[in-house]
């Protein structure tokens, strides 16, 4: 049972109707962290055309991922190589680079401490602390950590806590240990509006920085799978010598390029993620035995104080057609810990409203 949650992802309020007895209904799915626009209009009025590549062979290393991640990086082809997902590259960078002890900032996604694991390596944790609300760990705090490790997995701004760790911080920590590898997943940062300046992934790269991109969060593609890593030529050759081909579909890679047509649409989800995720923080503050941390993503994490048995709060939030994420599968956070989503005004209207009474239930 361990194992099955470890792996859950938002999303699936129908399995939580289940697991807590109560009669599905409508609900407004604050679990799932994609994009509150839902995808860009690009996408659908593509969408014919993207259907003739359904019966060809898509290219080896997916040609049109690594043409977005080159214009919005200015990083050469050498330096990029697509997947089906970033979740497939996250697998493939322990394997490929033979790491044996790696450092990992928890909680955080479960699947860098797994895909270690499955290469080999032992995982060390550098955890975060809620008594500093889940903020930016110490440069010395991370050199303890690397100590021992050849490798730094992190996740910035990272899932699900929302912390934050500037370019000019992680490109020190990078150059004081050249000796070991600085894993960085990106997935969320395009929702930051700085991100030209705080991506490692902007030239110039370290030579042992290693950034992991996932275009399904902020273009709200999980059904397609799109990712990409970016890294030196060399490592990007050995990564490309380890992977499969062909794991990039056809469809999929025709639509990478079209993303870059999407600049209207980056700056209406920059500016709905500050505006509703500010309101959210706020009315979730406000509350009673309730606690939101600050988050550069497009979510928050909370905490109910009354206790470790969050069910009773997820029972109340689904007969009230919320969903939210349960966060106890994330080592660190096994308490009352839970994700909400920013969603649009109308829904974040909704789950404002019925938060006092919500929680006065649950109690």
């Amino acid at each position: 049972m361990k194992n099955d949650l470890q792996h859950q992802h938002g999303g699936r309020p129908e399995r939580d109707f289940a697991r807590l007895s109560v009669n599905p209904i409508p609900v407004l799915d604050f679990s799932v962290n994609l994009n509150p626009l839902g995808y860009p209009d690009v996408v659908r009025r593509n969408w014919p055309a993207l259907i003739d590549h359904i019966d060809g062979y898509p290219s080896l290393d997916g040609d049109g991922l690594t043409r977005y991640i080159r214009e919005r990086t200015g990083l050469s082809e050498d330096r990029i190589l697509g997947g089906n997902g970033s979740t497939e590259l996250i697998y493939l960078i322990p394997r490929a680079l033979g790491l044996r002890r790696v450092a990992i900032v928890t909680p955080s996604y479960h699947d860098y401490t797994r895909a270690s694991v499955l290469a080999g390596a032992e995982p060390i944790r550098v955890p975060l602390s809620p008594e500093t609300g889940f903020q930016s760990p110490s440069a010395e705090r991370l050199a303890r950590g690397l100590q021992h490790a050849d490798a730094l997995w992190l996740g910035n701004p990272n899932n699900p806590t929302g912390t934050f760790l500037s370019r000019t911080f992680l490109e020190k920590l990078a150059a004081g240990h050249p000796g070991k590898w600085i894993i960085v997943d990106e997935a969320f940062m395009p929702f930051v509006p700085e991100w030209r300046d705080q991506s490692l992934a902007i030239p110039p790269m370290a030579p042992n920085v290693i950034v992991v991109h996932s275009l399904t969060k902020f273009y709200a593609l999980a059904g397609l799978r799109l990712g990409a890593v970016t890294a030196s030529p060399k490592v990007v050759q050995m990564l490309r010598r380890n992977k499969e081909p062909w794991t990039v579909n056809g469809v999929a890679d025709t639509l990478a390029p079209l993303l870059l047509q999407c600049d209207d649409f980056e700056i209406e989800t920059h500016r709905l993620v500050i505006r509703e995720r500010d309101r959210l923080y706020r009315a979730l503050n406000e509350q009673k035995n309730l606690t939101a941390f600050p988050s550069r993503a497009n979510f928050l994490l909370c905490r109910w104080e009354r206790g470790t048995n969050l069910d009773p709060l997820l029972r109340r939030f689904l007969a009230g057609g919320i969903c939210v994420r349960d966060c106890r599968n994330f080592p660190g956070l096994e308490g009352g810990y839970f994700r909400v989503a920013v969603r649009p005004q109308k829904e974040t209207d909704r789950i404002v409203e019925q938060l006092p009474s919500l929680l006065r239930e649950a109690e």
